[in-house]
């Protein structure tokens, strides 16, 4: 071979590395979490528990995320959580309870974003257990007015904060969230006026700051919740809609099934991110507004002789309490670097549902989860579907892997080392 020709295949060979996507460099299992260089504009949002440590905003890594969701604020008054009643000591009906933590989460947000121009961050307001006040609020005018004034006065006193993210579950039935049913026709209706409202004291605060407030919502994606609300009139008044693409099975659940699918179990089943994307398209919410769904959970079940989703099962699993793991505990325990089962456990995926589970047939146990490989395929899904991008409930669930898989999904550059 001649020296010409050898420098010639060299050259080429460094072509080709460097034309290639730097992140398939990077394990998708055990990487821990990686610096990013953004290469669009797509959304990496995920949610930010105040009962965690502030350790968990302060060890993101450069260019991971775009948008940080702040859980929770919540509401006094009717409805109130029993927690709250110091936080709410002195507080009007429907003002925003006291913590301390928010003050400790706004300096934090403050100083990452002194390196992170770019980033929004947003007080999510609600929250599965936090969401009965807004039923007996958003159907007042009155009522509705004092929410929005503190939620104002918030704002104002928290500077770290870009806007507002409502994630009242469920407008129409709160599931008994906390051992008392409420919800109504109405509330679709009572939703839209809220959010208006909301985007019209935000655009006036904003004129008095020279900021841009954003409002976003966090909403369950199934056909049932999503056909409650006159989407073509509440979503002029919202910059993002975070599809709450998971939770389809649990403990609630009579069958065993993947709770974060990308596709459906079967024609017609409302189960799937695929699914929640036409039922918010067919309600009027333009693609570019829709924020895919990550579970940086799984949920598991036991009495599962079978993976398949529709399987039997005679409970939950039986080290989560509510049958839930969060991600870094199954991969810590039950996955190996390839990412295959450990401890008894198979990995399984399903073709038709595009969702990993790891199944012990022994023991007859069943956890399904968003695997790298799965996130990393809704984040093409995302992209292919036009939908601003993908997020995750929550940070302090991941050990690096799903938010590594959430960008190099979307495109992005992982950079090599922590």
């Amino acid at each position: 071979m001649t020296l010409l020709r050898l420098v010639g295949q060299c050259l080429l060979l460094l072509a080709v590395l460097q034309s290639a996507p730097a992140a398939l460099a990077q394990p998708v299992f055990g990487a821990g979490p990686l610096a990013v260089e953004r290469r669009s504009d797509a959304v990496v949002g995920v949610y930010v528990p105040g009962w965690e440590s502030l350790a968990v905003v302060e060890r993101l890594r450069p260019g991971s995320v775009s948008h940080l969701l702040y859980a929770f604020l919540r509401l006094c008054g009717p409805g109130q959580l029993d927690k709250d009643a110091q936080g709410c000591a002195g507080k009007a009906d429907f003002e925003l309870a006291a913590d301390p933590a928010h003050a400790r989460f706004d300096a934090a947000f403050q100083r990452l974003k002194l390196r992170e121009s770019a980033l929004r961050v947003l007080a999510s307001v609600g929250g599965w257990g936090g969401s009965d006040p807004f039923f007996p609020m958003a159907g007042d005018a009155a009522r509705r007015a004092v929410f929005i004034a503190d939620a104002v006065r918030f704002l104002r006193a928290h500077p770290g904060f870009d806007g507002l993210d409502i994630d009242w579950e469920h407008p129409g039935d709160n599931g008994a969230a906390n051992g008392v049913q409420l919800g109504s026709a109405q509330d679709g209706a009572h939703f839209v006026l809220l959010m208006q409202e909301l985007r019209a004291a935000l655009d006036q605060l904003g004129q008095t700051t020279g900021r841009r407030y954003l409002l976003t919502v966090a909403v369950n994606t199934t056909a049932k919740v999503v056909d409650r609300i006159d989407w073509r009139a509440a979503g002029p008044a919202l910059d993002l809609v975070f599809m709450m693409s998971y939770d389809y099975y649990g403990g609630w659940s009579d069958t065993v099934g993947h709770h974060a699918a990308l596709r459906s179990s079967r024609a017609g089943a409302d189960d799937s991110l695929e699914q929640g994307v036409r039922n918010f398209i067919q309600a009027g919410v333009p693609a570019s507004k829709l924020v895919a769904g990550v579970a940086m959970y799984g949920r598991g079940f036991a009495g599962a002789a079978s993976a398949q989703t529709g399987a039997a099962k005679n409970g939950v699993y039986p080290q989560g309490g509510d049958g839930s793991l969060v991600y870094s505990d199954i991969a810590r325990r039950y996955l190996d670097r390839q990412g295959r089962g450990r401890q008894g456990y198979e990995t399984r995926f399903d073709a038709q549902t595009q969702a990993w589970a790891l199944h012990d047939p022994r023991r007859q146990r069943f956890i399904g989860y968003d695997d790298p490989r799965a996130v990393e395929a809704k984040a093409r899904f995302a992209r292919e579907q036009g939908l601003a991008g993908l997020f995750a409930w929550e940070l302090s669930q991941d050990n690096g892997d799903l938010l590594n898989a959430m960008n190099r999904g979307l495109g992005h550059r992982l950079k090599p080392g922590r």
